[in-house]
């Protein structure tokens, strides 16, 4: 990732993840530089001094930095050798870690990026990228079960990281991972589950519900595949069929309040203000009175 700050790189206003760079040093040497340049001299007031002390000196200096750059260089070889050369430098470089096991990644070396990954979700526990990063390695080991676990954690941990995804092009991996994983497994219920979550989130409702569809077809009792297809239906502009998975999700939650307020929405969309102001009132005594507070302040609800 490429950050473009033109302030100047002294390091006082941070830019990016990281604390400090090598190239920072530039900016800041120049008055070093200066001062040793100006103030020297003065220590020196002989010219014939300069040729005795000054310039073996400087030679010794130079060659002394000479080596030293070299040595740095080397360090700058590839991102595997700088990312590693950082965690021998720094303590608990939880971004070092990650960077690292994406090029690892890179090369081929699948497990050793994760173990990196880990080493920086256990560092930073909250740390989005790492988790996608490990996912996407995990469906590179073919391990989807795993996969499927750190996409939904970046995913808790961001909502709008879903944006993230598409714009990185790795949210079709999520889908891609689900869908690997019920080619493997057919019967797995949570990877229909949470491939219909992930076209919702995309916008495809109509795949999203028929994912539902399976689920509930694997798992009969699965009340929130019921209210996620009820959702997607509703958004189609199926009302009654949104209802009737409503229905069911109650059927099997009777405490269901979001699925009460979804229903009481729907029947309201019908003209159906009765059933609504009952609905809308049971989800509020549940714990969620936004939809009622809205019908009393439009005169749908008393």
């Amino acid at each position: 990732m490429v950050y473009n700050n033109s302030s100047p790189v002294l390091g006082i206003i941070q830019n990016g993840t990281y604390a400090m760079a090598d190239r920072y040093t530039y900016l800041p040497s120049i008055g070093i530089a200066v001062m040793l340049a100006w103030g020297v001299p003065f220590l020196f007031p002989r010219e014939s001094t300069y040729k005795k002390i000054l310039f073996p000196v400087g030679l010794i200096f130079l060659a002394i930095l000479s080596v030293l750059t070299w040595k740095q260089c080397g360090y700058w070889k590839n991102g595997t050798t700088i990312f590693s050369h950082a965690l021998q430098v720094t303590k608990d470089n939880y971004m070092a870690h990650n960077n690292l096991g994406a090029f690892l990644f890179a090369e081929g070396k699948t497990k050793e990026a994760i173990d990196h990954y880990d080493k920086s979700i256990g560092i930073s526990p909250d740390l989005v990228i790492s988790y996608a990063n490990r996912g996407i390695a995990y469906a590179k080991l073919g391990q989807y079960q795993q996969a499927i676990k750190d996409y939904n954690k970046a995913i808790r941990l961001t909502p709008d990281y879903a944006k993230g995804y598409l714009d990185l092009g790795l949210y079709q991996r999520v889908i891609d991972a689900y869908n690997e994983a019920i080619h493997l497994k057919s019967d797995l219920v949570d990877a229909h589950y949470n491939s219909g979550n992930a076209y919702g989130n995309l916008g495809q409702k109509l795949r999203a519900a028929e994912y539902y569809k399976e689920d509930i077809s694997l798992k009969q009792d699965y009340a929130e595949a019921y209210y996620n297809r009820g959702i997607a239906y509703a958004i189609l502009g199926q009302y009654q069929r949104a209802i009737e998975d409503y229905n069911e999700a109650i059927r099997l939650k009777q405490d269901y309040a979001e699925a009460y307020n979804n229903r009481g929405s729907a029947y309201c969309i019908q003209g159906n203000n009765k059933l609504c102001c009952l609905d809308v009132q049971k989800a509020c005594t549940l714990g969620n009175c936004k939809l009622l507070e809205d019908a009393k302040h439009g005169g749908i609800c008393p």
